[in-house]
């Protein structure tokens, strides 16, 4: 036999042979157990039955710190501790330094031995952990039994759904995958207790609600060349982060004086109608003050293509706002006019109508006035018959409409039958005899002439301040129901 063989031989029979003489160190020992005779650290340790079964790597994290800035960047940062435990029959030792509880080692330790290759799958700048990572704490207790921990702080993205913002409520995943070893060679689970979050957690802009884990498979077909060997199943999991906004910022800083500023606006409802500086300065001064109160929050947003509930705030804001204006704008306007405008009705369908339109509500009270007069001249022709007495009582009942104010004595005619004759009436209390009845005619055309005749006027100045009085009504409540129905959209 050769020198050459005689040493591969010996040597093989000293990898074989593991024999201990004497205490070592826990680096003496491990560097041992990992020579390159008989530990390849390019191969993954055998499954728990068998080499054919893959290896189970069970993981735990521990939340130091949850910084959010995801409004702008879409980003939130988390500071944690991973652990991974797995089994590793090639390092056992229980047998051969049976003294030897436990090998601790940092990085040097970890160069020695195989360990699991995972990323984060949603980091913004991927770490490879198992490779180039820092903070590194390995343990292995004498049965071979592998924990590692590692610190890492990683910069996530996730893509948030800001129709409800800032009221909204986003869940931001973690994912972690398996980079070199498909789910044939090995497969990562959560371990008991998988997440465990510091006491002195805590978060500025937003509040956990609530956490959770998953495992799946992340498929890579082989059409996709780019992935060339590594094509197959790999082993993924997972931790949820459900974020809720906190709102006191948002309150305390855009609605309530957002509020305040529409309130303020309604000021110029009390100011006189003629006060035009007045009511255009706080007008405008109070749509200047929302535009930039609004700008502030809109520019820390994304610009996304869907409508945000903040933005549906603004814009009814901005409604009143400009409404208020234009309400000042109307009624200046009518203030400034000299004729006084006809009212079939004192009520506010006809005031509007008739001030909207003030020449199409003068033609139509012209129109009745020419009717009234002709009616006069057909029942004078007619009645030929009546005194002078009468006649200029009926002209004074065709021009001109009684006001409710006169007093008119009341009338009652004591009948028993509809056309009997010689029967009496009583004026105030007083019985008298029956006037001569009018023909019939004549009767039907002058109540024709008293109805026609309801038109009443109101003086500019007067339909100025009724819109200034019912303004002061109708603003608060339509605006009273505009937050009603949008903060039942922001609970629902």
């Amino acid at each position: 036999m050769s020198p050459s063989i005689s040493f591969l031989v010996d040597r093989l029979d000293s990898c074989q042979n593991k024999s201990i003489v004497g205490p070592l160190t826990q680096l003496e020992l491990l560097q041992e157990l990992t020579k390159e005779c008989r530990y390849d650290k390019m191969v993954r340790p055998m499954g728990e039955l068998s080499e054919r079964n893959p290896v189970r790597v069970w993981s735990r994290a521990y939340i130091y710190t949850i910084k959010s800035n995801m409004a702008k960047t879409l980003q939130f940062d988390v500071h944690m501790m991973l652990q991974f435990r797995y089994l590793d029959n090639r390092l056992r030792f229980e047998d051969i330094a049976p003294h030897q509880n436990q090998i601790f080692g940092g990085q040097s330790a970890h160069d020695l031995i195989w360990t699991p290759s995972v990323y984060v799958a949603n980091e913004r700048s991927s770490v490879i952990m198992g490779n180039t990572v820092k903070d590194l704490l390995i343990s292995i207790d004498p049965s071979g039994m592998v924990i590692l921990n590692t610190r890492l702080e990683a910069i996530l993205n996730c893509g948030l759904r800001l129709e409800k913002f800032p009221f909204d409520v986003q869940e931001c995943p973690l994912v972690f995958e398996s980079w070199t070893h498909s789910v044939q060679d090995m497969v990562l689970n959560w371990d008991e207790a998988p997440i465990v979050l510091a006491d002195e957690l805590h978060l500025t802009e937003y509040r956990l609600v609530d956490k959770w884990v998953n495992r799946s498979e992340v498929s890579y077909t082989t059409a996709q060349q780019h992935y060339g060997h590594f094509a197959g199943n790999f082993s993924s999991i997972s931790i949820t982060f459900k974020l809720a906004r906190e709102m006191g910022f948002f309150m305390m800083d855009y609605y309530i004086p957002s509020i305040l500023i529409v309130v303020i606006s309604w000021v110029s409802f009390w100011l006189h109608m003629d006060a035009s500086p007045p009511r255009i300065v706080l007008g405008t001064n109070t749509i200047l003050a929302f535009m930039t109160l609004a700008s502030k929050v809109e520019n820390s947003l994304p610009k996304v293509s869907y409508i945000k509930a903040s933005e549906i705030w603004f814009l009814g804001c901005t409604i009143f706002l400009f409404a208020a204006m234009v309400e000042f704008a109307f009624v200046n306007t009518i203030y400034r006019r000299k004729k006084n405008v006809p009212l079939k009705k004192v009520n506010s369908k006809y005031i509007l109508k008739s001030t909207l339109t003030p020449r199409l509500a003068r033609k139509q009270f012209q129109k009745n006035t020419t009717g009234i007069e002709r009616s006069r001249s057909w029942s004078s022709l007619d009645n030929g018959n009546i005194s002078e007495k009468d006649y200029m009582s009926q002209n004074y009942l065709t021009i001109h409409s009684f006001p409710s104010t006169i007093n008119v004595p009341a009338v009652r005619i004591d009948n028993e039958k509809d056309n009997s004759i010689g029967s009496m009436v009583t004026i105030d209390g007083n019985p008298s005899p029956p006037p001569p009845l009018p023909p019939a005619k004549s009767i039907q055309r002058r109540s024709t002439l008293v109805q026609l005749n309801t038109f009443t006027t109101m003086t500019p100045q007067e339909i100025a301040q009724w819109i200034d009085k019912r303004s002061r009504i109708v603003f608060p409540v339509a605006f009273l129901i505009f937050n009603i129905l949008y903060w039942s959209f922001i609970w629902i």
